[in-house]
């Protein structure tokens, strides 16, 4: 990750994949609790919490 967050079309960008792809990809890290998924207007974000944290102690 490049950010400690992410949306489905930067994944569709940068791996040149479907957004569908895209979609399962960070749905499953999202399930697997690697991601925090949260919904904003019509779009949603993918968070990594432990980044944050990592990012806030420097």
């Amino acid at each position: 990750f490049k950010h400690p967050y992410t949306k489905i079309e930067f994944i569709e960008k940068d791996l040149g994949v479907s957004r569908i792809t895209a979609s399962k990809y960070l749905n499953q890290l999202a399930k697997d609790g690697l991601l925090r998924k949260e919904k904003l207007g019509t779009g949603n974000y993918y968070i990594n919490e432990k980044l944050i944290e990592i990012l806030k102690k420097q």
